[in-house]
């Protein structure tokens, strides 16, 4: 039976006096409610000053310290439906702006974000063919006349129904991968591009061995943030797609004005409106 939201709310407060971070893939599992539910939950208490939002979940207001708890990394096992209305609308005009560097012919990888299940349905009819550990990804495909499809094998992970510990060395030594479009779990100048999960991060580097070009799909939550796993420092980026938010933080800012002078493209996708 699904808790009402007073119920769900006063629950959450009483959580995060035991534990300094709480998951909002882990509250939409224990309560029985969607993701969307969750978030609006934690909005809700954002705007009474009660939490403070933070990608993936939540953390405690600022005590009389004024200092906030740094959260761990977001959980890497939320499923694909969980992670998929997560910044959706700037997924979307990231996805619009990447598929614009695509060209006829072209080889292409693309991870088992859902930032690349969106760029799926407008490649669909385009005449290239698509790397990929994903089957989600290989799926969207599967009635394409246009585009070719060669799958990693490796060992599954179900969390993200993607192919990891790639085992087919010989497919990526006889291929010429033009570009790369992974998205990031975190990304800053001095670290990199990083992931929440070793395994993606190791499938994410085999792919990038034989590959030319690497933009990164990053919406504007995953700037200036940290993940456990690096899966390339920002000298192999070609360029950071992201999505253009006014009410960017500036962390977010500073981590963009850093890229751009390293000497990484940045191009925004715009919302549609």
């Amino acid at each position: 039976m699904k808790s009402l939201p007073h119920v769900r709310k006063k629950e959450i407060l009483e959580m995060l006096k035991r534990s300094d971070y709480i998951d909002a893939g882990e509250l939409s599992r224990k309560f029985n409610v969607s993701y969307m539910t969750i978030h609006r939950d934690l909005k809700a208490l954002e705007e009474e000053g009660m939490v403070s939002r933070v990608y993936g979940g939540a953390v405690a207001a600022s005590g009389e310290s004024g200092v906030s708890p740094v959260p761990p990394a977001p959980s890497a096992d939320l499923t694909l439906e969980e992670r998929f209305p997560i910044c959706r609308e700037e997924k979307m005009a990231i996805a619009r702006a990447a598929v614009e560097l695509v060209e006829p012919g072209d080889i292409i990888c693309m991870d088992a974000s859902t930032s690349a299940l969106q760029m799926c349905p407008l490649l669909h009819d385009r005449e290239v063919t698509v790397v990929t550990n994903s089957l989600n990804v290989a799926i969207q495909f599967a009635d394409s006349r246009t585009v070719q499809v060669l799958l990693l094998g490796g060992l599954l992970r179900k969390s993200s129904m993607s192919l990891s510990r790639v085992k087919s060395p010989d497919l990526l030594e006889h291929i010429n991968i033009g570009k790369c479009f992974f998205s990031a779990s975190g990304l800053s100048s001095s670290k990199g591009m990083m992931e929440l999960s070793y395994e993606e991060s190791e499938a994410k580097r085999e792919m990038l061995s034989r590959a030319d070009k690497l933009y990164v799909l990053a919406d504007h939550t995953k700037l200036g943030t940290a993940a456990p796993y690096v899966d390339c420092r920002c000298q192999r980026i070609t360029a950071v797609i992201t999505d253009w938010c006014p009410t960017m933080e500036e962390s977010q800012r500073r981590c963009l004005g850093e890229l751009d002078r390293a000497g990484i493209r940045i191009i925004y996708g715009k919302q549609e409106s």
